[in-house]
């Protein structure tokens, strides 16, 4: 964890320059001001890519870029932000903000506070097939193939879900809320599978569930199949998946998961 002092760009998507978002827009600028956080502005647009303005702005001095926007937002300069080293800040507006909460970041203008107050984690990311991912990886209702880190392989017999969690709560069968590490270097391999068991004249099913920490997965499929990295579908028949350690700095509130 580290605090300190840095100069603020400012990413607005597309979707929050609807008029409906003007006045919080507006309330938002205003703390901003107040807190003595101003910066310059990116307006995204249909055909304007969010990492070049980034890039120019490097030039310039910049090493704090937030995101005024949602979980679409951060995908759109998650990569430039990590390759860059740059502290990446958010301030969420509107819906999908899944990441806005796991990191306690607050809607609105109350986000502003969290960004005063500066206080950053290095967290670790995702990679699947290349692709950076910050929560996890879902796998739903399949059978396949797992390589784990190049050792041994699981290969369940029955359908079932797998996750790949990076930062992303959990619920054990008691019911106790848990959430990954996302500093430790490792990826948590979740895989349910629901298995009928008699007992005495009654048949009832039971979730087996199988968690493993590991630094590299692969899964392999013989048909195409779907998943969803940081909820937006892929698909495929193989999938690489690794954890880059340390790679992203986030500016977190005190309501975070981790």
């Amino acid at each position: 964890m580290e605090k300190e002092e840095d100069m603020y760009y400012y990413i607005y998507d597309e979707c929050v320059q609807d008029r409906r978002y003007e006045k919080e827009l507006l309330k938002i600028e205003n703390r901003l001001a107040d807190l003595g956080l101003t910066g310059n502005i990116a307006r995204l647009a249909l055909f304007r890519r969010a990492d070049e303005f980034i890039r120019d702005e490097i030039r310039r001095g910049v090493t704090t870029v937030v995101v005024v926007g949602n979980d679409e937002t951060v995908y759109k300069i998650l990569d430039v932000i990590a390759d860059e080293k740059l502290v990446f800040g958010m301030i969420p507006l509107g819906p999908y903000n899944d990441l806005a909460n796991l990191l306690g970041i607050p809607q609105g203008m109350a986000a502003c506070d969290i960004l005063s107050s500066r206080v950053i984690q290095t967290i670790d990311t995702g990679m699947l097939n290349g692709r950076r991912f910050i929560a996890n990886v879902k796998i739903p209702q399949s059978m396949v193939e797992i390589i784990c880190e190049g050792k041994y392989r699981i290969c369940p017999k029955k359908e079932g879900n797998i996750e790949i969690r990076n930062l992303a709560p959990g619920v054990l069968e008691e019911g106790e809320a848990i959430c990954s590490n996302p500093c430790d270097g490792l990826l948590e391999t979740v895989i349910k599978v629901q298995n009928d068991v008699r007992h005495l004249l009654r048949r009832h099913r039971k979730v087996e569930v199988t968690n493993l920490p590991l630094r590299s997965v692969l899964i392999k499929s013989q048909e195409p199949l779907t998943v969803f990295v940081d909820g937006k579908e892929m698909q495929g028949t193989r999938f690489d998946i690794t954890v880059e350690p340390m790679t992203l700095r986030v500016i977190t509130g005190k309501q975070r998961v981790f």
